[in-house]
């Protein structure tokens, strides 16, 4: 049973780093095509492996490259809980671009506040295509 699961495993991997290299080279609807088969093969098979909360985080963000909103928010929302425990922020940022893409501002809010509680000032950096006056509107920064 354990080759039959590290063979499912090795797979869904190999899926998702096509994926980045295909973003890497600006081919985002074909790196969305092989995150979707990673994503597809961890929820039939790593739903438990921490790979599957990695893939679907990474789905989500290539998702919304392709403004494909919906989707990315339902990938994201897969890794959310346990990206908390781990302090990182990729969920986040995807849920928090979405629901501002989608006019949900208020929605988007939540986890942009979430981002600053967890990262601080980082909050420029990892969402850089934001002005800085934009993220100030969105979030309550400590004094």
């Amino acid at each position: 049973m354990e080759f039959h699961r590290k063979n499912w495993h090795e797979k869904a991997f190999d899926l998702a780093n096509r994926g980045i290299s295909l973003d890497s080279l600006g081919e985002h609807q074909a790196a969305a095509c092989s995150w979707g088969a990673a994503a597809e093969l961890a929820k039939a098979h790593l739903r438990d492996d921490d790979i599957y909360f990695w893939i679907m985080s990474g789905y989500g963000a290539i998702l919304i490259q392709c403004q494909r909103y919906q989707e990315a928010i339902e990938a994201a929302k897969e890794a959310l809980d346990r990206e908390a425990q781990l302090n990182q922020i990729l969920s986040r940022m995807t849920l928090a671009r979405a629901l501002y893409a989608l006019g949900a501002i208020d929605g988007a809010k939540f986890y942009f506040q979430q981002i600053y509680d967890m990262k601080g000032d980082g909050i420029f950096a990892a969402l850089p295509e934001f002005e800085h006056a934009t993220l100030k509107d969105l979030v309550r920064f400590r004094k």
